[in-house]
């Protein structure tokens, strides 16, 4: 892979819960670290989930590898307007140069 492929700009937001001052918590998403990477669309699928049909996309994501940051499924990927849960974190050929997540467009986690 070539550094020139990353050409999108995407923030890594982990979730956080603060205080809400009631003795619950909010949760809220914060910024850990924004990088370059490629986005690459992988597949989608419709499913039928409460009493509506909704569409899945899928993408895999690629990123320098961060020895500084351990990425996780309670993170999440955000690129402008969209958001993208990821679901599996894959260190390329176990050589800490490239990450691959595979997420999930859009929704909650």
């Amino acid at each position: 892979m070539h550094i020139g492929t990353l050409r999108k700009q995407v923030t890594i937001q982990a979730e956080q819960s603060t205080s809400d001052g009631a003795g619950g918590y909010a949760l809220a998403w914060s910024a850990v670290a924004t990088v370059w990477a490629e986005i690459t669309p992988v597949g989608g699928h419709k499913l039928y989930a409460f009493g509506h049909l909704e569409g899945r996309v899928t993408h895999k994501i690629t990123l320098r590898w961060r020895g500084d940051l351990t990425l996780t499924s309670a993170m999440r990927i955000v690129y402008g307007t969209r958001s993208f849960n990821i679901h599996a974190v894959m260190n390329r050929d176990e050589s800490n140069q490239w990450a691959d997540l595979l997420v999930e467009e859009g929704g909650g986690v």
